[in-house]
């Protein structure tokens, strides 16, 4: 459960709940974050005007640097005076990620009198292209500072302890990749939070510079890690080999655990876990976070809403599928994100592969106004569009799927197949298949019973139920993370 933790001059914590009043005092208490001109707070119509000055200033520097969408302009007859505010957003085209990935450079903006904030500060990379190459995101001086502010305010807008002392579990990758380097910045601007690293991942044979898994659960017993930062298959099954050993996490307050879907009953579990191993009903959030916004969407409270926490870097939409258009409040549809003060990779209406919900309705827990995203579909944020499958015929959302089986008791892994019922045959009838690696000692009859009934309710279809070894399902010293849904009938028909 998510309380708030508000320094008394003892040294010590008052823990309270998430409410308005106590975000308030919460944000009192802690000079850095009073003395904030945080626009999550600010009055709507405030935030707005501030979003379309930025905007005003990004497209100037569009115009002036930015090969892709100048070509854009010039195809669709666009004139700067066209586009003066974000209600003007419409009258360009959605962009996709196949359009990103196939000339990333076109992308980066490219000024006609670059300024030393302009100079190229880092590179992270972002992947799902067919040929499965990292595609570079350029970060300048400018947005770096940009980012920084944004990880801070994050960092207030979830709750994380003071002075608290992190653990980075993401995996020190092959390529740059924004976890790791963006939880080492969470520990750069907390609170005098005392970073450590697991530095787990895909080895590298000629420099062996990661470690295991046990050491990282060494750290987090040995260094009293109160607030974890990590992908969350990984973390959960850290979990589970700490409790298996008996280790002490007593310390533990705060889990973001990132890069995938974390649904109610995954939480549930990881929770009751780390309360076998004597932690405090430590707070699990499930924030949304991508490459293209350089950070996350954090939660303040259990399934509160993601919360946009730089509404003076990015202007979120969610729109029609097929027209573009933006969709009311509520309503679930394309996920879309413009930048709003970027000098580097700068991305307008850009499509992050997502469908998913928005409100701008005040949070009713921290009194915040920017934009939320919003469970609409069982107890996660969004789904992939590359997921929504059609089988025997029905269009099927497989978050439905992925919540009735993460609910179910006595699962500790599962991974959801859409298959034909002879492989070799790719006109046989669809299959949909859940592999589950079962908890010790459960009754496995009633396991595969209580799946096909939930799943026989939810989509209207008996599922085939294999129970399998937990590494069959999810390898961590192989993947980044946990493929829940998996569709293996052939493409090309």
């Amino acid at each position: 459960m998510s309380v708030l933790y508000i320094p008394k001059e003892d040294g010590t914590y008052e823990k309270v709940p998430v409410t308005p009043e106590n975000t308030r005092r919460y944000i009192e208490s802690i000079p850095l974050y009073r003395d904030d001109d945080d626009p999550t707070f600010w009055p709507q119509e405030k935030i707005r005007e501030m979003q379309d000055q930025m905007f005003r200033r990004q497209m100037e520097w569009i115009w002036d640097g930015h090969d892709y969408y100048k070509r854009v302009f010039k195809e669709q007859g666009i004139e700067p005076g066209d586009i003066q505010s974000l209600d003007d957003l419409e009258k360009i085209p959605l962009t996709f990620k196949k359009d990103y990935m196939a000339d990333p450079d076109a992308f980066k903006l490219k000024p006609s009198n670059p300024t030393l904030y302009d100079w190229i500060f880092e590179v992270t990379y972002t992947t799902g292209s067919t040929t499965g190459m990292p595609t570079p995101f350029w970060n300048t001086i400018h947005d770096a500072h940009g980012i920084w502010q944004m990880i801070f305010r994050g960092i207030k807008l979830g709750g994380f302890p003071p002075y608290s002392r992190g653990i980075n579990l993401f995996p020190l990758g092959p390529v740059p990749h924004i976890g790791f380097f963006r939880a080492r910045d969470i520990g750069m601007m907390g609170l005098g939070t005392l970073s450590m690293y697991g530095c787990t991942g895909m080895t590298y044979p000629e420099f062996p510079v990661h470690r295991s898994m046990d050491y990282a659960i060494d750290l987090i017993e040995k260094g009293r890690a109160e607030v974890w930062l990590g992908i969350a298959s990984f973390i959960r099954r850290l979990i589970m080999r700490a409790e298996e050993q008996g280790r002490d996490f007593s310390a533990t307050k705060h889990i973001q655990a990132l890069g995938e879907a974390c649904p109610k009953g995954m939480r549930d579990d990881m929770r009751q876990r780390l309360m076998n191993m004597g932690a405090e009903d430590p707070f699990i959030s499930n924030s949304y976070g991508f490459t293209e916004m350089q950070g996350a969407m954090p939660e303040c409270t259990d399934f509160s809403g993601c919360h946009n926490p730089a509404p003076n870097l990015y202007f979120f939409e969610v729109v029609d599928e097929q027209t573009g258009k933006r969709v009311p409040d509520g309503e679930r549809g394309l996920i879309c994100i413009t930048h709003l003060n970027r000098r580097g990779t700068v991305l307008l209406r850009y499509v992050i592969g997502d469908i998913g919900a928005m409100t701008h309705e005040t949070c009713p827990y921290c009194g915040r106004n920017s934009e939320r995203i919003i469970i609409a579909v069982g107890s996660t944020y969004a789904t992939r569009t590359t997921e929504l499958v059609k089988l025997k015929g029905t269009l099927i959302n497989p978050e439905v799927l992925r919540d009735e089986v993460a609910n179910t008791p006595g699962v500790k892994e599962y991974q959801i197949i859409f298959t034909k019922k002879d492989p070799s045959d790719p006109y046989s009838l669809d299959e949909l298949v859940v592999k589950i690696a079962p908890a010790e000692g459960v009754d496995r009859g009633k396991l595969e019973e209580d799946i096909k009934m939930k799943l026989r309710t939810a989509v209207e279809m008996t599922p085939k139920v294999e129970f399998v070894a937990m590494e069959e399902i999810y390898d961590p010293t192989v993947a980044l993370k946990a493929y829940r849904v998996i569709d293996m009938r052939p493409k090309d028909l």
